[in-house]
Parts: structure tokens; sequence; C-alpha cells
């Protein structure tokens, strides 16, 4: 038999549960025996059902490997229970939404495995539900071409929808003409998807919606391969989007980095993802972290998880997906630093020890380029919408540093309301991204605020013009130095008149990094800069701020502006984490630390040091000292740390003079040994 996802391989699984299979067995059996005791409502739940599809398919893998008639009849249970509701998902977008494509595909692959083993009249009532949610889902989004999630290419609703109603269309084809329809329009959306997302395997939305929609990725590539259509899985985004999840993973493995709308630390992994890169790619890392995650950080991932339905109910994939015959291997020999041009996401690392210090900074158009230009030109041809940026957040130019097992600088990670002000970002009297004024006043009730074709999340990007963009600037990583320049003035109000919003962040690899905001415009401003972190800043004196927490701290030394405020603070949020489950709030209290120049200034420079070190050692071997330098048109810093000196130097005028140090050049680093000896030395001269 030729089953889908499975395909001729039944009996090679049922040999392998006995032997290489055999602990994956289990955990698709417990989760099973976790099905039995649930009682099930005969009314729709007031919330998502997405859980009752995967439900179904466990089971039903579970009776195919065991021929064991409790795991049909369960499987059963499930099955009609959803097939007796009158619709498939709640609050809103019911029938066309999540909730429904998720049933499509767990109930899809429930009605091709188990058909053979159903009655007449059973496998008709599930054939005839699946041809009318099919069509009321597929007639949704050809009906709203260019103003839904159907021509939303970049977005997981796409993705997610689009799948599930492919599992179920290759499931009823035989016996339902129509079903080759939606193929046929599906097979399209996926050939466009996937020439448009970006070559560098990066996802705007974030590590959570990445673990969260890739399983679907992988479904309809699998689907449309076998079906003889277009091999997705010889795409960029494909051949390199575990580089992108395996880089935002915090050093300790068990975290992620939460830029964008990423819920907790825990929401980013899915074993049979892995699984299947790994086979597809003979990807060792990605068996690695599959199995790492499998029998270190499952039970953990699944409580302490927010998005639903979770990792448990994905334990049929992991069972089909698993290969045996790739070998694990861990990620040492990769590079510690790697840019994804398309999303700006440069990340650093100091090793790949689980106590290493990792920063991820992060700038780009809304989306990315490619989807940010892409997009403009799809809508002004066809007079449509595609851009569903609602969970890319206002964060150009942001960073996340996490050393030693700590957060030490944070995103808050989600909210529906994005500013620049919950961010690690330069605030210009106050204010912050271009289309935050959009959202300043109103509430859920008002139709200009609750976008139903953006899900009810707030679109900050909604209305924002062509040309404000953020991007970075420059990228290198040589002769020891690793640095990233993002520039993101046109991200503000166009009235702050801004000419220069620019942020350089750079690693010499000697345990701490540079941070240098170059502030410039036609009015005078008050320029906030400003971290946030779980822990309130403690100041040591006045150009050294110290956070601690717990195994990990961060020295914060401010060198320019010479004249400056500071302020430690909390920064608040709060939000539902979505319009199905209202009661199911999110709250996060950000530890802020605020930098001012006291003079309202046109131009302003913000440079400082950060250092991360270990909180409970007493070893000062590792501790700096910090000197500001001043020279003809020049600013600048001096680190001393026991082996080495580090000169900086930076000119807004890219003409440096300080000593016997004469340069044409925006900044530049020096480096020598305690003896005085050069060791290294590098420059950056601006576009």
């Amino acid at each position: 038999m030729n089953y889908l996802l499975i395909n001729e391989q039944l009996d090679t699984l049922k040999a392998e549960i006995k032997t290489t299979r055999k602990e994956h067995l289990t955990r698709l059996v417990e989760q099973c025996r976790l099905y039995e005791d649930e009682v099930l409502s005969k009314e729709h739940p007031h919330t998502s059902i997405t859980y009752m599809g995967m439900a179904a398919a466990n089971l039903s893998l579970a009776y195919l490997l065991t021929e064991q008639e409790h795991y049909l009849t369960e499987a059963k249970r499930w099955i009609f229970t959803a097939v007796d509701y009158d619709v498939w998902g709640y609050g809103f977008l019911v029938d066309v939404d999540l909730s429904a494509s998720w049933m499509l595909f767990g109930l899809g692959l429930s009605y091709d495995w188990l058909k053979d083993h159903l009655s007449d009249e059973e496998r008709q009532k599930f054939l005839n539900k699946l041809i009318l949610q099919g069509n009321k889902i597929f007639d949704y989004g050809q009906e709203n071409l260019g103003h839904c999630w159907s021509t939303n290419y970049w977005q997981n609703h796409n993705w997610i929808n689009y799948s599930g109603l492919l599992t179920t269309a290759y499931a009823i084809r035989p016996e339902h003409s129509g079903a080759q329809v939606w193929i046929d329009e599906i097979q399209d959306n996926f050939d466009k998807v996937f020439d448009y997302l970006p070559e560098d395997g990066s996802n705007y939305e974030g590590t959570g919606y990445w673990r969260f929609a890739m399983n679907f990725f992988l479904v309809a590539a699998d689907l449309i391969r076998k079906d003889g259509g277009t091999d997705h899985f010889k795409t960029g985004f494909m051949e390199n989007t575990f580089d992108y999840r395996l880089y935002q993973s915090a050093p300790n493995w068990e975290e992620n980095i939460n830029f964008a709308d990423v819920h907790d630390k825990r929401s980013s992994h899915s074993i049979c993802a892995y699984y299947k890169i790994a086979s597809e790619y003979n990807n060792g890392q990605a068996q690695w972290l599959g199995e790492m995650v499998r029998t270190k950080f499952l039970f953990r991932e699944a409580y302490q998880s927010k998005i639903f339905p979770g990792i448990l109910p994905e334990a049929f994939l992991e069972l089909i997906w698993y290969n045996p015959e790739i070998e694990q291997q861990s990620p040492e020999n990769l590079p510690l630093t790697k840019y994804f041009p398309d999303l700006g996401l440069v990340v650093m690392r100091s090793s790949w020890d689980t106590d290493a210090t990792h920063l991820s900074f992060k700038s780009s158009p809304a989306g990315g380029h490619k989807q940010w230009e892409m997009s403009w030109q799809l809508d002004k041809e066809n007079d449509w919408k595609t851009r569903s940026l609602t969970h890319y957040h206002v964060d150009f130019n942001q960073f996340v540093l996490v050393h030693n097992g700590a957060s030490l600088v944070i995103d808050e990670g989600y909210n529906r309301t994005s500013k620049a002000e919950i961010h690690n970002l330069i605030t210009v009297d106050g204010t912050g991204c271009v289309g935050e004024k959009i959202w300043d006043e109103g509430d859920l009730s008002d139709p200009v605020l609750f976008d139903l074709n953006c899900k009810g999340i707030h679109n900050v990007w909604r209305d924002v013009p062509e040309e404000a963009i953020a991007k970075v600037e420059a990228f290198s990583n040589e002769d020891g130095y690793a640095y990233v320049v993002g520039e993101s003035s046109r991200m503000y109000y166009p009235e702050m008149q801004l000419t220069r919003n620019a942020r350089h962040i750079i690693n010499s690899e000697c345990g701490y990094f540079i941070l240098l905001d170059e502030l410039a415009s036609e009015l005078e401003h008050t320029y906030t800069w400003r971290i946030h972190s779980e822990k309130y800043a403690n100041k040591v004196a006045d150009d050294q701020f110290e956070i601690v927490n717990g195994e990990g701290a961060l020295n914060v030394f401010t060198v320019f502006p010479e004249a400056r405020d500071t302020k430690i603070d909390e920064t608040l949020v709060e939000e539902i984490m979505t319009p199905q489950r209202p009661d199911d709030i999110r709250r996060i209290s950000l530890k802020t630390l605020l930098i001012e120049n006291p003079q309202k200034s046109q131009n302003t420079t913000f440079l400082n040091v950060f250092q991360p070190k270990d909180a409970l050692l007493s070893d000062k071997e590792n501790d700096i000292s910090i000197q500001s330098i001043k020279g003809k048109n020049c600013i600048g810093v001096e680190i001393r740390s026991e082996k080495f000196t580090e000169t900086f130097l930076y000119s807004s005028e890219n003409s440096i003079e300080y000593g016997d140090i004469h340069a044409q050049t925006k900044w530049l680093s020096i480096l020598k040994d305690k003896a005085g000896k050069l060791v290294k030395t590098t420059s950056y001269d601006g576009v």
C-alpha cells in the first residue's frame, strides 16, 4: 500500500519499531495513552481545535503499526466527534483559517490511513465532511485573493492553511474529482511561495512561528514531490533554513533567541522537523539537535511552551521522519559568526559551549528584503495587499545578548502593539517607528485597529511607506574581528527629519562588544538610548552599570555622550495571546536602562562597551577598565584587560587624529598586547 507521508514504507516501519524506532514507538504509544482519558465535547469548544486533528493522526498511525483494535476505536472517537461539529474554528475566520486547516491535515491523514478499516457508512460520512470543509476554506481563499492569507505568501497562515487542504486533497482525490482543482491551485501557490522566500533560510516571524509552520512546509514539499510536482527541497530557503534555526538557538540549546512573535523561550523546537531536514540533506547537526531535544528537553518544552498544540502531538511525524542512517554531528566545527542577509540578521558566538556568549543583531526592511521588495511589486501590479507583517516587530537595529545561560539584553518576545520603546532601540523625542502612530489610540472593537485579514493583530506596518526601511549597511567577519552596521533613519517619523541612525557593533573577540550609535537630524532632539533586561541594572559608578542574572552578568560602560542623563525603570507589556483565548494574557516586566542627552541637539553619539561575565566567579582576571578618549574631530575609548589594550576611535567627519594615529575613516580599532605590540586592527570607512 502507498500511504501519504509513509509512502511504501509501512512494512519497514513495522519492522523497525522493534529495533531502531523502538523509542519512537514508545513516544507514540505514550501520546496515544493521553488521548484515552480526554473528555470530548459534543459541542465545539470555545477555543482552537488544532489538537484534535493531531490526536486522530497519532491514533491512526498507532493502529496501522500495531493493528490493535483499541487504537482504531479511539481514533474513530476523535474523528467523528470532529466530523459532527457544524464548524471548525472558534471566534473569527471560522472554517477558513488555522483550526480548519490543522483539522484537514490530521483528519486527511487519518482518512488516507484508515479508510479501508471503516464501514461504508463511516467512510462516506467522513468523506463528505472533508469535502465540505475543504470547499469552505478553498472557496474563501479564492474569493479573497489579494486580501487574505491565500496571497500572504510570506506568512504562516498561507503555508499551514494550504498544506492542510493539500493533505486532504491527496487523501480524497480518488473519490472526489474536485480535489484536483485544490491541488492545482495549491501547487501553484507553493511554487510562488518557495520562489519568494529568502534564500538564506531566515524567517521574519521568529523561531516560534518557524517551528509552528515548518512541518507544514515539509509536508507540502513531500506531497508535491511525490505527486511529480516541483521539488521544493532543492530551493535555497529549504536548504538553508535549519542554519537559521540553529543559530537562533541559545547556547544552552534548550532555549531560543526570541526576536519577533516568540511567546517564550521554549516554543521553537520541533523534533520531527529536525529529523526530516536531517534525512533530506544528510544533515548531521539537525539529527543531533533532534535527538538532544527528544532525550533532554521534550517535556519541559511541552509544559512551558505557549504555542498551541505544542510539541507532544508531533509523535507520529517523529516516528515517520526519523532516519536511523543519519549520523549525529555537533555544530562545533561550524563558524561562530553567521550572517543572514535577507533578514539582516547577524549572530556572534564566543564558542559552541553551553556557557557561551551569544549576540544576535537584526536590521532589515519589515519582513526582510525579499518580502518587502516583492510584495510592493505584486501589490502594485494586482491591486493586492500581500504583506501580512503582524508578527514582525518594531525591532530594526535590535540586539539580544545571552551569556552563561543568562538573558542579559532581551527582546520582549510578543506584543500586539509593537513599539520601539519596548525594544533595545533609540527613540527620538519619545517617538519610534513611523507606523506606531496608527495604533496610538483605540481598542479591539475599532474595525480600523482590528483587521480580520491580519488575524486581529495590530499591524504596525500596514500603512508604512515603501521607502521606510532599515538595512545592514556593512558586515565583516575577518582577521579576528566581526562587526555589523545597521542604518534605520528612514524608519522614524519623517517630521523628525533624521538623516542618520546607525548602530555599529564591533567584536574584537576579547570578551566584550563595542556599541556605537550615530544620531543626526536637521532638527534638535532628545535621543533616548535604552536596553531591556530581566533584572534591574545596578549603578556601579558614574560610567558603569552592572546587570546580574543568575550565573551571568553584564558590565555596561557608558562612555559618550559626556553629559548624559541615566535612568533605571520598568517597562510593562501585557497582551492577550490570541482572540480565540481572550483570557490567556501574557505579561512581562522589562527592566530598562535609559540614557539621554540632557540638552536637545541635532547630532548625538552613544558609545558604550558591553562586557558579559560570570556572576558567581570572584576572579578578576577578565575585568576590563575603560577610559574615554577625545582627539581632533574624534572620540573613542581605550579598553584595557590583563592581556590587551584596544583603542577605538570614531569620527563623524571620517577624519581621525589622535596622537600618532591619522586616518581617513569613520572608525578604527587597534589591538595591542601587554608589551605594546600590534596584534590586529580593523576600520570602517562608511558609505
